[in-house]
């Protein structure tokens, strides 16, 4: 097991505010910025900078994948190769996505999907292979690319078809491995890129941390005590929302799902990286909007707005907004409260300096998609040792680390 757990920089402007951090693959240790993401399970890269043919560490195999994200999708095939984040690395699974919907990734190589084994299937294609008379290797890629959406769900459903399998996640890989605990934490600051300087790159509001291995010990990243939420399943990192507060109005009750989704989405919330926004169920988007227009009507109007065009920041007094608290399910059963502020649900200089976007939304969906503006108030704490599914621990961050 490390001894120590590894810090490694992140920045959300190859992502558009997701996060990327930097893996090298292969022989050749091609670099690539992968996307953090806690709501899929897959590694994949574009091919634009791996290529398979070029590494002697890389071994084809039968296996293919096939994901569809809300952003687009991809299909391609699998290999295995030496892959290391920071300073350690170890042969996994990664993915090639031969064909996929142009800028799925934004200006991202790729993603490293930081959730459970379930959401990391494969299809074998030995049998199918061998029949048509191919080698049972998936690379070089036997099926003709369209990179088009209605390519890529052609491909998922002729793949649904082949024998499936579990792949084991890198992280899972690191964990198995013994080289790393089986916890990982997030330092953000931004859920967008912050373009209020011409370097956006340089700017510290940009720049954050991801930690393997470990979370609590680093005492320079957070103040005060950590609030622990837990894990009801590990369909995706799901929880119990229970209430919306806004500012000090009495708070609303979170619907439960209902009996038709219960099955596939397991819990109305999940904790989820890879998205910028409160993608929020419609129940939890109109208590909040009912909430404000009844604090003040000019809330309201600055949000649609936004939602319109552009506001300027100025114009918004956010000193005048309320915290909007969502209280979830804690370990022991008790509310835990979250407070998302008003300068993390509106994200200043964005999409231009002096400029700002509102970040809350509906995710179309009876199920809220707890994204990056929640979690930027917190150093975020992902724990998976323990059972059955693991625990999210939350402390407020010290800005500008």
């Amino acid at each position: 097991m490390a001894d120590k757990p590894l810090r490694v920089p992140i920045t959300n402007v190859h992502g558009g505010g997701d996060y990327t951090a930097e893996i090298r693959i292969g022989s050749g240790g091609t670099k690539a910025n992968v996307i953090l993401d806690t709501g899929s399970s897959t590694l994949a890269v574009i091919p634009k900078v791996y290529d398979v043919k070029g590494d002697s560490a890389a071994t084809p195999t039968p296996l293919a994948q096939d994901v569809i994200y809300g952003t687009g999708g991809w299909a391609g095939p699998v290999v295995t190769t030496k892959i290391a984040l920071g300073s350690v690395s170890l042969d996994a699974y990664i993915a090639v996505t031969a064909d996929d919907e142009p800028g799925g990734f934004g200006a991202a190589d790729g993603i490293m999907g930081l959730a459970y084994n379930v959401l990391n299937n494969a299809y074998n294609l030995s049998s199918y292979l061998e029949e048509q008379g191919h080698e049972a290797v998936t690379y070089p890629w036997p099926f003709p690319t369209k990179n088009t959406s209605a390519a890529v769900q052609q491909v998922q459903s002729f793949l649904q078809r082949m024998p499936e399998e579990d792949l084991p996640p890198y992280f899972t890989a690191l964990k198995d491995a013994g080289i790393e605990k089986d916890i990982f934490a997030f330092y953000t600051q931004r859920s967008v890129p912050s373009l209020r300087s011409a370097n956006p790159e340089d700017d510290s509001l940009n720049q954050g941390f991801f930690v393997m291995g470990g979370g609590p010990e680093q005492e320079d990243l957070y103040t005060g005590s950590f609030e622990t939420v837990d894990v009801v399943n590990d369909a995706w990192y799901n929880t119990d929302l229970l209430s919306v507060q806004v500012g000090d109005a009495e708070p609303v009750k979170a619907k439960k799902l209902g009996a038709k989704y219960a099955k596939t989405m397991i819990s109305n919330s999940i904790v989820d990286s890879g998205t910028n926004s409160l993608a929020l169920a419609n129940d939890v988007f109109q208590a909040i909007a009912s909430s404000l227009q009844t604090l003040n009507p000019k809330f309201i109007q600055a949000i649609e707005a936004a939602s319109r065009g552009t506001v300027k920041t100025s114009s918004l007094g956010l000193e005048n907004w309320p915290d909007i608290t969502f209280t979830l399910r804690g370990e022991q059963n008790e509310p835990v409260a979250l407070k998302c502020s008003p300068t993390t649900y509106w994200q200043a200089d964005c999409p231009q300096a002096g400029q700002a976007s509102f970040m809350i939304g509906t995710s179309g969906m009876p199920q809220s998609i707890l994204g990056l503006p929640l979690m930027n108030n917190y150093y975020c704490v992902f724990d998976r040792t323990q059972n059955p599914y693991g625990v999210i621990r939350f402390a407020p961050i010290k800005p500008s680390v």
